[in-house]
């Protein structure tokens, strides 16, 4: 728990959104990658006066100094400060989603940290996506609902406040969305260790390791960024946390792998699926100090593409007592 302190003020803001169709239309990808896409390419055209950027420029600009120790991990490509998750309308065994005339579709919009202050030009590019259109064909959209969820801010202090019993219990994790905690090309890499090399398992230790290691990426980026001490990001500090996470009992797994349709690019021959791992998986030992990181990290994500909805989980905990809670951080 004394490693999480050092991350606590970390937090996000959730914006629920609600649109209707103005004519029937269809989504032949995976909805997170159509609403992305879409919101970016309007991001392009939103400017941020004050700094002389689009809203897109603005997304990519890298705020590490090169000073920071992760400066070198980071600057080809970092977690951005905004989440798109919670869409109403999602099918895993088959993305092709057809939304009818008036039918109201919503998502939700979860920007980290310092990315708050720029959430009026969110709004304005979300306005600009559903003015230009989205699916196929390109229909536009009415901006119905556009608010901010009454339960934000979250922080991660939120759920290192709260009470947990140090007993042995039994947690259960959904995937809501595809998990994928590495690529098949890392397995080359020769410093990952035999359990990160295993079989892409989405297990208790890859699980919480991926989560501490957004988390850490995320707080350098959008809360803290002058904060660079090296010991914030020491491994044998981070290993000496997990180590408990690697002895929990995996009790039972029912879990299968899916591959989703991702939009092509314009001049693409081939589309790069997003692929995951569904279902549920359930533990028995002691988890206290790792709850309050794993339910934060619930719907920011975890692992690979979660820019485009993926990694989502839900968390389910009971205690041996015959005592039962139940934590759903999305809807």
């Amino acid at each position: 728990m004394d490693l999480l302190k050092s991350y606590s003020q970390l937090h996000y803001h959730r914006y629920d959104i609600q649109m209707c169709a103005n004519e029937d239309v269809i989504f032949d990808a995976w909805i997170g990658a159509i609403i992305r896409n879409n919101l970016l390419y309007a991001a392009e055209q939103i400017s941020i006066q004050k700094i002389s950027r689009s809203l897109r420029e603005q997304i990519d600009t890298f705020p590490l100094n090169e000073d920071h120790p992760l400066y070198k991990s980071l600057k080809d490509g970092f977690p951005k400060g905004y989440v798109l998750t919670n869409f109403s309308h999602t099918n895993l065994t088959n993305p092709i989603i057809s939304i009818r005339k008036d039918e109201v579709f919503s998502f939700s919009l979860l920007l980290i940290g310092c990315f708050n202050e720029y959430r009026y030009y969110f709004f304005e590019a979300i306005r600009e996506m559903c003015e230009r259109g989205i699916g196929k064909p390109l229909t536009p959209f009415r901006l119905f609902i556009m608010s901010e969820n009454p339960e934000s801010p979250v922080s991660l202090a939120d759920f290192m406040n709260q009470e947990t019993e140090k007993t042995s219990s039994e947690i259960i994790i959904r995937f809501r969305t595809p998990v994928i905690l590495f690529r098949n090309k890392e397995k080359k890499n020769a410093q990952l260790s035999y359990q990160d090399k295993s079989n892409r398992f989405p297990g208790l230790y890859q699980l919480t390791r991926s989560a501490i290691s957004r988390m850490q990426k995320i707080h350098a980026l959008y809360i803290e960024s002058s904060a660079c001490s090296p010991s914030l990001f020491e491994e044998a500090i981070l290993e000496n946390y997990l180590e408990d996470a690697g002895r929990q009992l995996l009790k039972s797994a029912n879990i299968h792998y899916v591959s989703l349709a991702n939009t092509q690019k314009k001049g693409a021959k081939n589309e790069m699926p997003l692929a995951g791992y569904t279902g549920e998986q359930k533990y028995v030992g002691y988890f206290n100090q790792y709850l309050p990181l794993l339910r934060f990290m619930a719907e920011l994500g975890v692992g690979n593409e979660v820019v485009y909805g993926m990694g989502r989980y839900e968390l389910e905990e009971q205690h041996y007592s015959n005592r039962v809670f139940y934590v759903k951080l999305s809807q």
